[in-house]
């Protein structure tokens, strides 16, 4: 799944000694699809200054070496590999402080995956994600590992949620726009539990959602509002790019720059920073995916246009503090 956009810089860097943690981007091998260590370095070193980044579980379907393991185990070798290729060099980025992998937190034996996950990935495992994006239409596809109906509600995966929460993983929430009070529900249910919503909660624009982005803003936005409310969970500001987000970018052919991003998203993300507030809130890449509408240097100038009215200390808890606390990373270099 490497992005079809060069990476090279199209436009200036802004702020360019701005120190960011991607808190948000997959590596994939197999099946086609290739971002591995040499693609995320070239991204990464396109200008701003990336000190750290979060590998978040892709799809294990993608990795042949033992399904969620194997995966933890190609993030962990992945990382090791880029740091040997900056070796000798002022290194731009540590690429992979933490790692958020997969496992079924309705398991039986969940503490063992969880074990196995820790092992695998050289003792990186900051969180875990268990997609549980669903939607009703058949044209809408739903997360990765194929959820059920209400699974937020179920007392197994409540139950586990808790177990993550007693060994300090975050649990990386992937929810539809439409379930962000079944993510509030959750939120009360396991109090003690750090969730963060990926992807600004879910926005999709196709099959029944296609073209509908107004009608639902305000749905989106007062679910949103709701879920704020809940101390325990943060928020990922990205995902907007994507194909499935809807909007339709991937298709026009030509990428997005950096003021046309900020200036088309700005309702969304001053909406999601003003009921989260930005020690709540962090930038995401989720690249490659977003990467078939514009590229990793034009999006984070985009991030930082729509950044560009907070202080110094919002601007560190948006672009690197969130993440450090959220998944106990090591802080810039």
């Amino acid at each position: 799944m490497a992005s079809p956009l060069p990476p090279d810089t199209y436009e200036p860097i802004l702020e360019p000694e701005l120190p960011i943690i991607d808190p948000h981007f997959h590596f994939f091998t197999g099946r086609g699809h290739e971002f591995g260590a040499a693609e995320f370095l070239a991204h990464a070193g396109s200008g701003h200054r990336i000190v750290g980044a979060v590998h978040v579980e892709a799809n294990a379907d993608f990795f042949a070496d033992g399904g969620a393991a194997g995966e933890m185990r190609f993030a962990a070798a992945q990382g090791a590999k880029m740091r040997q290729m900056q070796a000798g060099r002022e290194r731009i980025c540590d690429p992979v402080m933490g790692i958020v992998g997969y496992a079924d937190l309705r398991a039986r034996d969940l503490e063992d995956q969880l074990d196995k996950l820790v092992e695998a990935s050289g003792g990186r495992l900051r969180g875990i994600r268990n997609s549980t994006a669903w939607d009703p239409s058949p044209d809408v596809r739903n997360g990765h590992t194929d959820p059920p109906r209400h699974l937020l509600r179920d007392p197994a995966f409540r139950a586990g949620l808790g177990r993550l929460a007693k060994r300090r993983l975050a649990y990386d929430a992937y929810v539809f726009f439409h379930q962000l009070d079944e993510l509030a529900e959750l939120a009360d249910a396991v109090p003690d539990a750090q969730i963060v919503c990926d992807h600004l909660g879910g926005i999709i624009g196709v099959g029944r959602h296609k073209g509908r982005h107004a009608a639902y803003f305000d749905d989106w936005s007062a679910g949103l509002a709701r879920l704020a409310e809940r101390p325990n969970v943060t928020l990922k500001l990205g995902g907007m790019a994507m194909s499935a987000a809807g909007f339709g970018w991937h298709k026009r052919g030509r990428p997005l720059g950096s003021e046309e991003y900020a200036a088309f998203y700005a309702p969304w993300f001053d909406h999601a920073i003003g009921v989260f507030g930005p020690a709540r809130c962090m930038f995401e890449s989720n690249f490659p995916v977003d990467g078939v509408a514009i590229s990793y240097a034009a999006l984070w100038n985009g991030f930082k246009r729509l950044a560009a009215g907070y202080g110094d200390a919002e601007k560190d808890a948006l672009f690197q503090g969130t993440a450090t606390r959220v998944y106990r990373l090591g802080g810039a270099r």
